[in-house]
């Protein structure tokens, strides 16, 4: 199979796919695409100077899941292939996460490869993607509704670090490959399950295309794809740039500056918002039309959102940025009792620490990282809650307010405003964290003891 190999050289080459020396990951199934991607891998490991890695994901759909690993395995080894293998119970997860089984094995796979890309520091991840693959692909966005985005279909690299050697290879140039160099492989069976989609579209609706339309229909998709790749490829290298000059970093979460936003086209801002989601690493397989014209509502409208995200993300509007975090879930109804100096667990994976300062000048309150309340006034016992309905706060020049309208003043949002912890003393809200500190309640002439208040990890 010479001009296999030639033809896929040539590929290579086109696409710079590989560099010599790089430590290439091999996503393998045991099916006869990625046997076949192995096998040529292989085949050219020493032409390209490649490390070849193998990795394995069992789904553990079907019972004899583990005859698939085994197979793999033993073809690894034949090979001196190093071999990762991962299982996880892909039902239990699409369940979980209310998405179908195809959607829940993408995503786990994909997190697998990009976690073992990073810790093993894998130049490349590869997989066996073919041009029905990409058929397939296609249809299947147009069916579902989608933009020239989706009808680039499955690139055949991502980001330098996916790449996809066989996308422009035919399933049966592949089976006829695999046949001369005698491989063997398995079979998988939810492959001819017409309950799937793709597999109705790989079985009735492209089949009789060709036979009704055209032959060379898919030889005709495939030059389109070039056409659109090639135009994708520009905008995406505007977005991006851009990207880099909108984002910013409020506490560890990504955010976006909403006045450069909005003076943007709203064809760059949707390919913002995609690269927002790559590196926040919320699912791409997931997001939909809607979560796009969500966001948009969030930059050219009055809406402030959350707009919540698959993977629980959500992204609300702030003062000048779009903030794009992990969906925090309500608490229930807390409060704790403070006796002393100790540290006491809180609901939510985190401890709060109280002990004793002796302060000489105003200046050592910065060194501290939580709250400090002046010993004369906060003594033991005091309580640390979550707020509740009708709390006040004691305001200077204003006299008392509703916490809650505080809290919006504050541009809180009101997802987070159930975490936020509340001090109280005496029957009164002496302290709301790093929000409010009772004026009577703070540290004004030195020296002076003080009682701090820290939340640890």
């Amino acid at each position: 199979m010479i001009w296999f190999i030639k033809k896929l050289k040539n590929y290579i080459e086109e696409f710079k796919l590989f560099r010599k020396e790089d430590r290439v990951l091999v996503g393998v199934s045991g099916g006869i695409d990625s046997i076949s991607l192995l096998e040529a891998l292989f085949i050219l490991q020493q032409e390209y100077h490649l490390k070849l890695f193998v990795s394995h994901y069992d789904h553990k759909i079907r019972k004899s899941s583990i005859e698939d690993a085994l197979f793999v395995y033993k073809f690894c080894k034949e090979r001196n292939i190093p071999f990762f293998y991962t299982a996880c119970c892909v039902s239990v997860y699409a369940k979980k996460e209310k998405i179908s089984l195809e959607m829940a094995g993408r995503e786990l796979r994909y997190n697998l490869w990009y976690d073992l890309a990073k810790k093993y520091d894998f130049q490349k991840i590869a997989l066996a993607h073919h041009l029905d693959d990409l058929i397939e692909e296609i249809f299947l966005k147009l069916i579902r509704g989608t933009g020239k985005r989706g009808l680039a279909g499955i690139p055949i690299k991502r980001e330098d670090l996916v790449v996809r050697p066989f996308l422009f290879f035919t399933k049966e140039e592949i089976k006829q490959f695999a046949l001369k160099q005698k491989l063997s492989w398995k079979e998988d069976i939810t492959n001819r399950d017409v309950r799937f989609l793709r597999n109705k579209i790989r079985h009735f609706l492209i089949p009789f295309l060709e036979e009704n339309f055209s032959k060379k229909i898919k030889e005709n998709i495939k030059k389109t794809v070039f056409i659109i790749a090639e135009e994708e490829e520009l905008i995406e290298e505007l977005a991006q740039k851009e990207f880099e000059k909108v984002k910013i970093y409020l506490e560890g979460d990504l955010a976006l500056k909403l006045p450069e936003l909005k003076f943007l086209s709203p064809v760059l801002r949707k390919r913002i918002y995609f690269l927002a989601f790559k590196e926040t690493r919320i699912p791409l397989f997931r997001i939909t039309y809607s979560h796009l014209e969500s966001l948009e509502n969030l930059v050219t409208k009055s809406s402030k959102g959350p707009v919540y995200l698959p993977g629980n993300f959500l992204v609300y509007r702030g003062p000048g940025y779009l903030r794009f975090t992990k969906k925090l879930f309500t608490l229930p109804y807390f409060e704790t009792t403070i006796k002393g100096e100790e540290e006491i667990e809180l609901p939510f994976n985190q401890k709060i620490k109280v002990y004793k300062v002796f302060l000489e000048t105003p200046q050592k309150i910065s060194e501290f990282k939580g709250m400090i309340f002046s010993a004369k006034k906060l003594s033991f016992p005091f309580i640390v809650r979550k707020r509740k309905p009708g709390d006040t706060l004691f305001i200077p020049s204003i006299g008392h307010k509703k916490l809650k309208k505080f809290l919006w003043e504050k541009n809180i949002p009101s997802y987070e405003r159930d975490r936020i912890l509340v001090i109280e003393h005496q029957d009164k809200i002496v302290g709301v964290w790093k929000l409010y500190l009772h004026p009577e309640y703070q540290i004004k002439t030195f020296p002076e003891e003080g009682i701090v208040v820290e939340i640890v990890s």
